[in-house]
This record gives structure tokens, sequence and C-alpha cells, in this order.
């Protein structure tokens, strides 16, 4: 697939609207503005950013409050998984004119909260692993992993993923579980 060219550098975008050496040094320079509170979190988010082909290769650290209408849906044997709306949405590409990132508006998304008597390395791995599963895997049965949050009140950990109505592994197994390899 050829794409366009970067208005910023002028050299071939490595995805749709999307130019990684342009976009990793965007991200880079707002490294000081943020920060998870743990070094493993705002390395491994970090260091997804500067290596995203894509937009939908990007995770963020997400500040709770942009999330609202946050509502329990299910209970699992690690945690719990919340409905809610995120305000802005996430990255879509770089607005030149205005020297910031331009986002995809307001969507749905599913919060997979962590309980805290889970060992943060299990949790740190688990996001690893889902990050690693879904990115480049266009047309894949992954379910798309847009960042991390922390809940203001018990300070988990919480990974922000895309909502999939009536949709979770339990289920997906229950049906496909002879088809999975």
């Amino acid at each position: 697939m050829s794409y366009g060219k970067c208005p910023e550098c002028n050299q071939k975008d490595t995805s749709w609207y999307w130019c990684k050496p342009c976009s990793s040094k965007h991200f880079q320079n707002n490294f000081n503005n943020w920060t998870s509170g743990n070094d493993k979190i705002d390395k491994f988010i970090q260091d997804a950013q500067q290596n995203a082909n894509g937009n939908d290769e990007v995770i963020e650290w997400i500040p709770y409050d942009r999330f609202k209408d946050v509502k329990q849906i299910g209970k699992g044997g690690f945690g719990t998984i919340h409905y809610a709306r995120w305000i802005y949405g996430y990255i879509k590409k770089w607005d030149i004119e205005n020297q910031q990132w331009k986002r995809g508006g307001e969507v749905e998304v599913a919060l997979k909260k962590f309980d805290n008597f889970v060992n943060f390395n299990d949790v740190l791995n688990e996001m690893e692993i889902h990050f690693k599963s879904y990115t480049g895997s266009y047309g894949s049965s992954s379910i798309r992993f847009h960042g991390i949050t922390q809940d203001p009140e018990t300070h988990s950990y919480i990974m922000v993923l895309d909502y999939t109505k009536d949709r979770n592994l339990r289920e997906y197994l229950k049906i496909n579980f002879n088809n999975v390899s």
C-alpha cells in the first residue's frame, strides 16, 4: 500500500497520515508533561509511543478524569470490567497547524481494573502481552489497547480497551473453542 508524504519532513508516511520519525519526536517532546507515577509503566508507554508504526499502535497515559459514565459491567478472577466514555478519544494524527495531537472524539471503552491484591508485575505482564498481541494485527480477534489509567480512589491500574458490546473472552471461547489455534 502506498501512503502519502509527511508534510513536516517530506518522507514517506509509515501508515495512513502517520510519519513514525515525526510522531516519535512529538511523543518524546511530551514525555516530561505526564507521568503515571510508576517508572515501569512510563517506560512501557514511552517505548510503545517511540515504536508506533501507526496510530493503532499508540498507547498513552490517560488521566482518569477523561472518562465519564463509568459503570461496572463484569467481574473476573483478578478484577472488574467497567464501561466508560472516553471524552477526547484516541490519537489519530499530528495536527501540524495547531501543534497538537488530533483525536478521534468521544468513544466507548472498556476499563479493565485490577484488584489490589494482584501482583504489579503480573499486571504489567498482562498489559505487555495484550499490547503485543494487538499491534500490527489488522483483522485479528484481539481487542485494541488504548492505554493505561489509574483509579483515583484505590490507585489500581486500569487497562483502557475498545468496548465491544456483548463480547468477552469467556463467551468468545465458548463459541469458537474448536477454531482457536
